[in-house]
């Protein structure tokens, strides 16, 4: 019993208090920020930089969940047909490209606009395709949506 009356001196005990914190401190789990930050980027890049492909897929799902909301269309697919790529425009200080830098201090170029495919043609197919209202609605809506002429819409009766 002596050495634990050794180790319960005043002096002692403020030690081991000391020591046994420290120890909870390092065995507790700890969030990093940097697994945080990088889901966060990849969101960016997700919205920012869509190859062409992504962002005509995009449109067309939210196209689809507009239409389907629309009295009469019931179930329908769409496909997109698009002219170009997509395009970033590089902001520029007379001849030397602007860049921005993010939390870790990687440098990127600033990117002061950003340019679509446009869209050429538009192919819808759905469950009331063969109701005059229906297709004029659905002709209508893809014409105020992408700015395309009357005649480069389809609407088709889905099986």
């Amino acid at each position: 019993m002596k050495p634990l009356e050794k180790w319960m001196k005043k002096e002692n005990l403020g030690v081991l208090l000391l020591v046994g914190l420290l120890l909870l401190v390092i065995a507790l789990p700890v969030r990093r920020n940097e697994e945080n930050t990088g889901t966060e980027e990849n969101d960016a890049e997700t919205d920012q930089g869509l190859p062409a492909q992504d962002w005509q897929t995009k449109m067309e799902n939210r196209l689809i969940q507009v239409l389907e909301q629309v009295q009469g269309v019931g179930k329908a697919e769409v496909f997109l047909t698009c002219e170009g790529t997509q395009e970033k425009v590089v902001e520029k200080d007379e001849t030397e490209t602007v860049y921005e830098r993010d939390s870790r201090g990687n440098q990127t170029p600033y990117v002061s606009s950003e340019i679509y495919p446009k869209v050429t043609g538009v192919l819808v197919v759905a469950q009331g395709g063969d109701d005059p209202v229906v297709v004029q609605n659905i002709q209508e809506a893809v014409q105020v949506l992408f700015q395309v002429e009357a005649h480069k819409i389809k609407v088709m009766k889905m099986n």
